[in-house]
């Protein structure tokens, strides 16, 4: 999101004078994009993450209607990448920082008078942080922050749902789809990390039990799933899925 796209949801397009009306609207939602950059592979540019944080947004502009009150606050495009260390184009912050600049963004935009806003994170190293926090949050200050689910149901195998955590079929395909110029398909590679996990449900992410990793305990690429099943086709549909998900979980968020 930029000063010329959606000019008229996008915080930093906005005067002093629109932004106190538009938070006088009671039924007003600011969504807060948090991405990354850090290395995804050898087909994939390094701010996927956020490029797809971008994408989505598009979509939910152009899909929501002229008289729904829907606000996209700037993105915080560098966040908790430390998994990526040892790889080139790793950009991070401590995660206690990334904690007080979202801590910070939620406290001024409640100022102004958003009572309801919403992340779009679309980077799973973010995940455990953003939960904590937001808990902590609401149990501190009382404001309510939704957290959005940017991943849809999809056709991919039950492995590569499970396993296919960075730069694998699903984040390429989105990337085939809206950033071909950006991407080199011929370089696409499958690293399967549950190779060496022991037990069903260890896992690096959302599993019952889990460990402290980095990409180079699991993918000598970095890729993490099966990068050569991507195709621009199944981007598009899943971006379409992604997009009606997070217009449905917006349009739904309690007053």
């Amino acid at each position: 999101m930029n000063f010329s796209e959606g000019r008229k949801r996008y915080v930093p397009a906005l005067s002093e004078a629109q932004l106190r009306a538009a938070s006088k609207q009671g039924d007003a939602v600011v969504l807060l994009p948090i991405g990354a950059i850090e290395q995804h592979g050898p087909h994939l540019p390094v701010g996927t993450d956020s490029l797809i944080g971008e994408i989505l947004l598009r979509g939910i502009v152009e899909a929501l209607k002229a008289e729904e009150s829907m606000f996209v606050a700037p993105s915080i495009v560098v966040s908790k990448s430390n998994e990526h260390t040892g790889f080139s184009g790793t950009l991070m912050i401590h995660r206690t920082l990334l904690a007080e600049r979202v801590r910070s963004h939620l406290a001024q935009l409640e100022r102004w008078g958003f009572c309801r806003v919403a992340i779009l994170n679309t980077h799973g190293g973010n995940l455990p942080l953003l939960r904590s926090l937001l808990r902590e949050i609401q149990i501190q200050t009382g404001q309510v922050v939704h957290l959005l689910n940017p991943f849809p149901a999809t056709e991919m195998e039950e492995r590569e749902q499970q396993f296919g955590i960075h730069g694998g079929e699903y984040e390429s395909s989105i990337l085939y789809a809206h950033a071909p110029e950006l991407c080199h398909p011929e370089r696409a590679d499958a690293q399967w990390i549950d190779a060496g996990l022991e037990g069903p449900d260890l896992r690096p992410e959302a599993a019952p039990a889990t460990f402290a990793w980095t990409a180079r305990d699991l993918s000598s690429s970095g890729t993490m799933g099966d990068a050569t099943r991507a195709t621009a086709e199944k981007g598009r549909l899943w971006t379409q899925r992604a997009v009606d998900q997070l217009v449905t979980e917006i349009r739904s968020l309690p007053l």
